[in-house]
């Protein structure tokens, strides 16, 4: 075998090996489970992600470019040079007058500035990683919301196809009775009507399933991997809540991830003030050099070594990069009382939220079980042969699932966010 037809072969190999690599690491199976789906909130491909990734790498490269500015430095500095001697001069002066100098320098002290700018940029990163925890969250809320959007698309398609299938055999049941002259044509007009207005509200009910799923892959980074079967998480509503109401406020105002965040960006903010204050710093260097030349010269130094210091007199713009910095950061903690604001009453409506649902999943508990019994009679009295209504006892029983369903996806939505903001630990604790 020739050494191009080994490099296709083993080309070919890796492209078949690959796909079954990938399937391998696969981190969404079929069918999908919330699990799953929550756990792609960490997904590093997604461009949330990667933005945060690389604000982080940034902060981090200019934290070790301040570190690095502050030890020693190296540099070899050097000319290679050819002058015209005078007539005077040596017969050994060929002209020559190259030089190479070693010089190691270090700043030795600038009286904090340093120490300031590192603790700024020490700030920002905690920061950027609050905000990266925070996005986090934010994603497994968008990826859970998402999915029971795609659940509900489902449960609309299940109701809106049996009352396709009933208003069919309807208007099917009317054009055959015309024929035999039972029904009257502005009975039959009436009834093919309603069956059209069923189709389109079936082929909205086809495209929503397709829409919200498409809109699943893209929150969970996976944009050509839409999934076609879901299954049905257990959702737990006898989970209970504690009544202190303050308490949940304060746990919130603390735990949760945008109370970190604000409080975070008002620190290196504060930090920021300390640089402004010490850019007009006095500063202290030191240089070691060690030289050698072709040319010699009792003016030139075989070594030095220097301290240089630089004490600024007067900046006019000193006081302005200082009231600058003040600014943003009484900017900043308005933006922390601001979010303190919305987390309080955000808890509240949560809160609210909560009860208010769960007492709607009662009643929601208690007309499945009348459309239940309903939906059994009806059956009952078609298998013999009696009028029945069954066509409409399913599509209202599968109607009535969808808004149970509905309810109890918003009730899991709601304590998840809650959870989110105070920790389950907390609720877990606060509710016994």
């Amino acid at each position: 075998m020739t050494s191009n037809a080994l490099t296709r072969a083993t080309l070919l190999g890796f492209l078949t090996w690959l796909p079954l690599a990938a399937a391998q690491t696969d981190p969404l199976p079929e069918p999908l489970t919330l699990e799953a789906a929550l756990d792609t909130a960490r997904n590093p491909t997604h461009f949330d992600m990667l933005q945060l990734d690389q604000q982080l790498l940034a902060i981090r490269a200019e934290l070790g470019i301040e570190q690095g500015e502050y030890g020693f430095s190296i540099d070899l500095k050097g000319r290679l040079r050819e002058v015209g001697t005078s007539d005077s001069a040596l017969p050994e002066d060929d002209g020559g007058d190259s030089a190479a100098s070693l010089i190691v320098s270090k700043p030795l002290y600038d009286f904090g500035l340093q120490d300031s700018r590192e603790t700024y940029l020490a700030l920002q990163l905690r920061a950027l990683e609050h905000q990266k925890q925070l996005i986090i969250e934010r994603r497994r809320l968008e990826i859970m919301e998402r999915y029971f959007e795609v659940l509900n698309a489902d449960n609309d398609f299940i109701s809106e196809n049996e009352a396709l299938a009933i208003g069919f055999i309807r208007y099917d049941n009317a054009l055959e009775d015309q024929e035999l002259g039972l029904v009257a044509e502005i009975e039959v007009l009436r009834l093919q009507s309603e069956y059209e207005l069923i189709r389109q509200q079936r082929s909205q009910a086809v495209h929503r399933q397709r829409l919200t799923r498409a809109l699943l892959a893209e929150t969970m980074g996976y944009p050509d991997r839409l999934p076609s079967d879901l299954e049905i998480p257990l959702i737990d509503i006898q989970r209970t809540l504690t009544d202190d109401l303050e308490a949940i406020v304060e746990q919130a105002l603390t735990h949760s991830p945008e109370a970190r965040l604000a409080g975070a960006r008002a620190r290196a903010a504060h930090a920021a003030i300390g640089i402004a204050a010490s850019s007009n710093n006095p500063s202290l260097d030191l240089e070691f050099e060690v030289s050698s030349y072709e040319r010699d010269s009792r003016l030139r130094d075989d070594w030095r070594a220097s301290l240089y210091f630089e004490i600024p007199i007067y900046s006019a713009s000193n006081s302005d990069k200082v009231d600058l910095a003040q600014a943003r950061h009484r900017l900043a903690l308005a933006d922390e009382q601001q979010s303190r604001s919305q987390l309080r009453l955000e808890v509240l409506e949560l809160w609210q939220k909560i009860q208010q649902l769960r007492l709607k999943l009662q009643g929601h508990a208690i007309e499945q079980d009348y459309r239940d019994r309903y939906l059994d009679r009806s059956r009952a009295e078609y298998e013999l042969e009696f009028k029945s209504d069954l066509g409409d006892s399913m599509v209202l029983y599968s109607r009535s699932n969808g808004r149970r369903l509905q309810s109890l996806y918003a009730f899991e939505l709601a304590f998840q966010r809650l959870t989110t903001l105070v920790g389950s630990e907390f609720l877990s604790h606060s509710s016994h």
